[in-house]
């Protein structure tokens, strides 16, 4: 008849319930997953440009330096420029220039055999990056006296000032040549990266064989006529990186570096200096590797919405067993009842494609992730995601009713009342198989130290493998755990049969009886409670590494860098502050280069933050034995020196005594080599002043701020344990993986509690006539409640139980391996694995307390129904 409604939404609308269940839990994955992989992107995207936007200019930067004479230095200063254009390949960048001429001899020194010299250069940005102190800018000089500027620390050095004139006599061609001071200037402390390296511009003194003061700064024409003869020119590319994605990482690493070959050809003495690709490269793999990782999260997310939805769609299949058994005797085909199962599940979850890109902002502003807007316009790629992961969810939705559909009626009708002790995947051996696979990426995890692996063609990418290692984990620790459903539940009802007691011994004997309608329900759950736990595990270990890391590369609670000879005078008196240390750090030599740092033995204890996993012995034991003294150095140092018996200071070769070792020194970067020493001990085998060049802080109860803040105010530079922290964790690649926990922990719990209710519901509907005839036979509220709270509390017991346990073992195997440092590289000290017991307790009552909150309401409405109409409807089929 026409104006029917079609079967499909007709059969749809005969199963609210359970359409209502599939479309939430499709909602809800669609949703998060979007969710998640819009966050993965948007984070390392973010960390991409926040790391080339931090970058200090010495690693962007690219230099090239040539030898230039007058006749030449035009022809060379455009091959230089043209070849760092196509370089950069389309980059935004600028090119500044500068050279530095040969030594000349300053006034009335040119008699001595060691006389103090100056340099005369030029830098085409020095006017807008410098501050005129006094006097003007130095103009055109083509003949006669040179006009000239200073720096403020030459000028005062050399004991000039604007007006000055002296002459300087050439090194190498005798000339003499006559200098007026036009003006003095001050580099502006916002551009130091610029100026990194040249000492001479920076400090307006150079020490070394010889002493040089200056450069007397002249204009590039005036430079050019009179002073390139044969001098070191170089060229500094100035890059925008603000505008650099991802995808452009590698591609401009590989064209900076084909600089060189460039000028190659037309330049055979241009050198290229950079450390870009370097950094580019880096950069592209901690991108890579923090996108990875967090797929980690995505993945366990996705084998838990899966396993909620197969779930529900055999709830459903088996609600319909009877019903597709009559249609299939009245001639329906397999073909027909796979379409209406398709169109049901295509019903359910397209609506979920439309809708999740646009949820997905909300949901991740609400979880606290990144900034998102409220509201943000989709794109097509986004759509794209969305309706994939619906169409597969559509597929698990309809996949049990296609494949029950091949069962007459009769064959229905003798399944009926028939449970599996076992699933299909036990009966299989599919969880020991599982299994294998799982140790297996987890062994490669800990192996690689990251999911990212080289390809067979150099380049990298993401192993599959590991990435699903801890999903396969946590499933198959699930269904090993459901192998211990038939056993536990046998061992309770030998206990309650034995024991007076209407509800525990009903309960308990229906679980025993069909075990395979409550391991859906556990497995779900334990695996929800694991993510959730393992989610909890993962950011308390996180977050308590980017404190370790802070402590470790601070050394102290405070660092004060001071200039040499500066005393600690203040100090002490700073708010808080409860012991302190001067602290001589130098670079010296050790078989390579090494970091000595030389302190107050007997206030190391007090002050340094040596964390005890990183040495055999306590620090207070070290300190005692680096105050020994004796005509040997005794020292502590990293175990990569520990065979080492000599430390060469500058050039002076000092004989040590190793009286411990370290797996890392604090105060240095990771990796680094280092050599602690008791800094009277230093003094006194080397007999030199040994100044102190920092001193280290400690603060009560580690309270930096104040003592922090009045440092700040006196201009001091000043490492801080908090600051430190703080940077770390705003790195977006470093914490990226701990905005993805946070979502998959809240998806995780709402799976479970969406999954518990449904199952929960259904069952109770299910046996309807069972609680009618119960009622009718006097048994009360409370007795249907116990009842119902033995049933399902053995399920809550389990698989909390279950869930926390499964969460220890895969953390304490995964977690220390994926917990990185913002450049994917390990992290110093080694992580160190954090369960926070007190937060999975409380998330285990919360989760307890909200699933007995629903057997409670369940009982309610089960007792409201009188048995008359239940047991007239003949509901239970």
């Amino acid at each position: 008849m026409r104006g029917r409604t079609p079967l499909v939404f007709r059969r749809a609308l005969s199963e609210p319930l359970l359409l209502a269940a599939a479309f939430g839990s499709i909602l809800l994955a669609t949703t998060t997953l979007v969710a998640l992989l819009t966050y993965a992107a948007s984070v390392t995207d973010r960390g991409v440009r926040q790391a080339v936007e931090t970058a200090p200019l010495t690693l962007t930067s690219t230099t090239v330096t040539s030898s230039v004479k007058a006749d030449d230095y035009a022809r060379i200063d455009r091959m230089v420029r043209d070849g760092i254009t196509r370089g950069y390949a389309g980059v935004p960048h600028r090119v500044v220039s500068g050279a530095r001429s040969d030594s000349y001899a300053m006034p009335g020194q040119e008699g001595r055999e060691r006389p103090d010299l100056t340099r005369f250069a030029t830098y085409d940005d020095l006017r807008e990056r410098a501050d005129l102190v006094a006097g003007a800018w130095p103009g055109e000089s083509p003949a006669g006296t040179v006009q000239a500027a200073l720096s403020q620390p030459a000028a005062e050095a050399m004991r000039v000032a604007p007006g000055s004139e002296f002459a300087v006599v050439g090194r190498l061609d005798g000339r003499t040549v006559k200098v007026k001071v036009a003006g003095v200037f001050r580099l502006r402390a916002s551009d130091g990266d610029r100026w990194a390296g040249d000492e001479l511009l920076r400090n307006g003194t150079q020490v070394g064989d010889y002493t040089t003061y200056g450069p007397l700064v002249v204009p590039a024409t005036t430079f050019v006529s009179r002073f390139a003869t044969s001098v070191s020119a170089t060229w500094t590319a100035v890059p925008d990186l603000s505008g650099l994605i991802r995808e452009d990482l590698r591609p401009l690493a590989a064209s900076v570096t084909g600089i060189e070959a460039t000028l190659r050809g037309g330049c055979t003495g241009c050198t290229v200096s950079t450390g870009l690709p370097a950094m580019l490269t880096q950069l592209d793999r901690a991108a890579l590797v923090a996108r990875s990782t967090m797929l980690i999260p995505v993945l366990q997310l996705l084998v838990l919405a899966a396993y909620a939805l197969t779930l529900t769609a055999r709830l459903l299949s088996d609600h319909r067993r009877m019903e597709v058994a009559l249609l299939r005797s009245r001639g329906a085909g397999s073909v027909r009842l796979a379409t209406l199962a398709g169109g049901e599940a295509l019903l359910v979850a397209l609506p979920c494609a439309v809708a999740a890109p646009y949820l997905a902002p909300p949901l991740l502003a609400l979880v606290g992730g990144t900034g998102t807007p409220l509201w943000q316009n989709p794109g097509a790629t986004t759509f794209a995601i969305s309706a994939a992961v619906a169409l597969a969810c559509a597929v698990l939705l309809a996949l049990p009713a296609v494949r029950g559909a091949r069962r007459t009626y009769v064959e229905e009708q003798g399944a009926r009342g028939r449970g599996d002790r076992q699933g299909i995947l036990q009966r299989a051996g599919a969880d020991l198989a599982l299994l294998v696979v799982a140790v297996l990426a987890i062994w490669q995890l800990q192996r690689y130290g990251g999911p990212v692996t080289e390809t067979t063609g150099g380049d990298l990418g993401i192993d599959p493998l590991i990435v699903t290692g801890p999903a396969l984990a946590l499933l198959c620790g699930g269904l090993l755990g459901l192998r211990l459903v038939p056993l536990v539940s046998r061992i309770l009802e030998r206990a309650t049969t034995r024991r007076p007691g209407f509800a525990a011994a009903v309960g308990v004997r229906q679980v025993s009886r069909r075990p395979a309608r409550y391991s859906g329900p556990a497995l779900l759950l334990t695996m929800a409670v694991a993510i959730g736990a393992l989610s909890l595990a993962t950011s308390a270990t996180w977050r308590q590494s980017q404190d370790d890391q802070a402590r470790h590369l601070a050394g102290a609670d405070l660092r004060v860098a001071t200039g040499q000879g500066d005393t600690g005078d203040g100090f002490s008196a700073l708010p808080g502050v409860t012991a302190l240390t001067p602290v001589h750090r130098v670079r010296a030599s050790m078989g390579g280069d090494v970091d000595l740092l030389a302190a107050d033995a007997a206030r190391l204890p007090e002050v340094m933050l040596l964390r005890p996993d990183l040495s055999d012995a306590p620090l207070a034991t070290l300190a005692s034995r680096l105050a020994r003294g004796g005509t040997t150095l005794p020292v502590v140092v990293t175990d990569d020196l520990a065979e080492e018996r000599t430390l060469v200071i500058g050039t002076s070769p000092v004989p040590i005594d190793v009286v411990g070792t370290v797996r890392a020194m604090p105060g240095t970067p990771a990796g680094a080599s280092a050599v602690l020493a008791d800094l009277t001990a230093l003094r006194a085998v080397t007999k030199a002043p040994a100044k102190a060049t920092e001193w280290w802080l400690a603060a009560s109860g580690h309270n930096t701020s104040a003592a922090a803040a009045a440092l700040a105010k006196q201009g001091a530079s000043v490492t801080e344990v908090a600051a430190l922290s703080r940077q770390l964790r705003d790195d977006p690649l470093a914490g990226g993986l701990r905005g993805a926990l946070v979502l998959g922990f809240v998806a995780a719990l709402a799976f479970a509690v969406l999954g518990f209710l449904v199952n929960a519901a259904v069952s109770a509907r299910e046996r309807r006539s069972e609680f009618a005839l119960l009622g009718a036979l006097g048994v009360g509220f409370r007795q249907m409640l116990g009842l119902l709270a033995v049933e399902q509390s053995f399920v809550i017991g389990l698989s909390l139980a279950g869930g926390t346990l499964l969460a220890a073992g895969v953390a304490l195997a995964v977690v220390p391996s994926i917990v990185l440092t913002g450049q994917a590289t390990a992290v110093t000290p080694p992580v160190v694995l954090d369960i926070p017991w007190p937060g999975i307790a409380a998330l285990a009552l919360g989760v307890g307390a909200v699933l007995l909150a629903v057997i409670f309401g369940l009982a309610r409405s089960l007792h409201r129904r009188g048995p008359g109409g239940v047991l007239r409807s003949g509901e239970d089929r």
